[in-house]
């Protein structure tokens, strides 16, 4: 079994949902997240705040980022169980925001030898 990432493009740049779909789209989100869960596929995942820092260049500048000024903004994460590319694309068949514009990018993880 490998691990790949999803990356979440959110659709809801520069716009707030109303409270009633805010509990619709949560609703969408926990119902995918425990059917992967109970698949034994999903392994950890958070949403991320529209703001943070980058580091840059040699001398580690360090500036604000507000990441919601953005046209597309990552909105967050999992981390998933799949046989392979193919596996992981079809549990992504059902993401939640795709009606809404939402898009998943799907990363392997790189396995890497650690020294003991």
């Amino acid at each position: 079994m490998e691990k790949f990432m999803l990356i979440f493009e959110s659709p809801f740049v520069g716009q707030q949902p109303s409270p009633e779909e805010m509990d619709q789209i949560m609703g969408k989100w926990m119902a995918w997240i425990d059917k992967l869960a109970k698949a034994g596929k999903y392994e950890a995942g958070e949403p991320l705040l529209p703001t943070g820092k980058i580091i840059s260049g040699a001398n580690k500048t360090v500036t604000d980022a507000a990441f919601a000024e953005g046209k597309e903004i990552i909105g967050g994460y999992f981390i998933i169980n799949a046989a392979d590319y193919d596996e992981a694309v079809a549990l992504c068949a059902d993401y939640p925001d795709y009606d809404s514009g939402g898009k998943v990018i799907i990363r392997q993880v790189q396995k890497m030898d650690m020294p003991a």
